[in-house]
């Protein structure tokens, strides 16, 4: 593999794993899962927070900034369900 070969590789691997970090927390913002175990509840409640805070995070636009990505889409259809907005 050559050196560019390798750096156009390791560009793709962050992108996807940037890509996978955004679709979970939309995921995770989306989910409306009710658990019978209240443990899981409150897994699930700190996986929302979370999702939330990144989405709204300045690092959020920045990754999408730089992924040629529309951050104001995904953070519409994200928090499209949002009660706490």
């Amino acid at each position: 593999m050559t050196p560019e070969e390798r750096h156009d590789s390791e560009c793709q691997f962050t992108r996807k794993l940037l890509c996978g970090m955004i679709q979970q927390a939309v995921a995770d913002l989306q989910s409306e899962k009710v658990f019978l175990s209240r443990q899981l509840n409150e897994h699930q409640e700190l996986d929302r927070d979370t999702a939330l805070h990144f989405i709204r995070s300045k690092a959020f636009q920045g990754i999408c900034d730089v992924l040629s990505l529309p951050a104001d889409k995904i953070k519409t259809q994200a928090l499209k369900y949002e009660s706490r907005d």
